[in-house]
């Protein structure tokens, strides 16, 4: 299928829609090859702050759509983090939303909007009966084996099923954020190590692991790091940073079906992946996410952490 169709999937968007995608010289090949394939009425508008521009989907209809589509340089350092957000519509903005995953490829965008939305759905569903008062625990193949309580899963709007109503695309993951003090045990990544940030300025960047990297975690917080080059790297620049950032705060559950790429936005949302987050980046200016494929999440029903 072309990038127009999957979108259509995602969206409900007609021949009579219009499109508008906002996007930037890095992500401007995806956008050109949406309008090339000619099946509806696209228009591409590069980010810029100048009034014309948001007049112009200002006046867009609530069957039209605005696509996003940017880069996360653009994003964070252009000022479109200002105007449009990934989790929710502008509020001046009555067309349909929808916001792609910042950087995303031509190829793992096509991957994720053709997941068969029965998974989405269903992984979704899985997560939700969890009971909350029990513990989780998380084991893979790898050597993962983590117990811990959680709070309810929630999930991005990934399917817009109404006029004016938005979506985050690919699906991108439903999570839980992890009751502090409750981790122990020891987390083998075995896909991806995310880049790390502290109050926006890179300190580490990693991505795929050749060899899987050890976490260890006690208490609610990161106390070790084990593997190789990476490992070390990520221990050193990681633990310079303060104690809060390595507090133990998502579990999170990819819902698309894509290719592993070391970019921690797309491999995150993987199907049969989930991941670990470390830091409330509000609190201390650092959100860190880890990898790991093909978990088994499950339930204590004896609880007794």
């Amino acid at each position: 299928m072309n990038i127009s169709s999957l979108i259509q999937k995602w969206s409900g968007i007609d021949e009579t829609s219009k499109i508008l995608i906002v996007t930037d010289d890095n992500q401007k090949h995806i956008a050109g090859a949406i309008k090339d394939e000619g099946i509806y009425h696209v228009q591409i508008e590069y980010f810029t702050r100048e009034n014309e521009f948001f007049h112009l989907l200002k006046s867009l209809k609530s069957s039209d759509l605005v696509v996003v589509l940017l880069s996360i340089d653009t994003y964070m350092k252009s000022g479109a983090n200002g105007y449009f957000s990934a989790f929710g519509k502008p509020d001046w903005l009555m067309a349909k939303y929808i916001f792609i995953r910042l950087d995303i490829s031509k190829e793992s965008l096509i991957q994720g909007l053709s997941t068969d939305k029965k998974l989405v759905y269903r992984k979704i569903e899985e997560m939700n009966g969890f009971d909350t008062e029990k513990t989780i625990t998380v084991t893979s193949e790898s050597g993962t084996d983590i117990s811990f309580r959680i709070s309810p899963f929630t999930t991005c709007s990934h399917e817009i099923t109404c006029d004016g109503g938005m979506a985050f695309l690919p699906p991108s993951e439903t999570s839980s954020e992890v009751v502090p003090g409750t981790a122990n045990g020891k987390i083998v990544v075995d896909m991806t190590v995310g880049q790390l940030y502290h109050f926006g300025k890179r300190v580490g960047d990693f991505g795929l692991v050749s060899t899987p990297v050890t976490v260890t975690v006690q208490n609610g917080f990161l106390v070790d790091i084990d593997g190789d080059d990476m490992a070390a790297e990520l221990k050193e620049k990681f633990f310079a940073l303060p104690v809060a950032c390595r507090k133990m705060v998502e579990l999170g559950q990819g819902l698309s079906k894509m290719e592993p790429t070391g970019l921690i936005g797309v491999d995150e949302s993987i199907l049969d992946s989930c991941h670990f987050g470390f830091g409330d980046g509000q609190e201390c200016g650092t959100h860190f996410d880890i990898v790991i494929k093909n978990p088994t999440i499950r339930q204590i029903e004896r609880d007794d952490m």
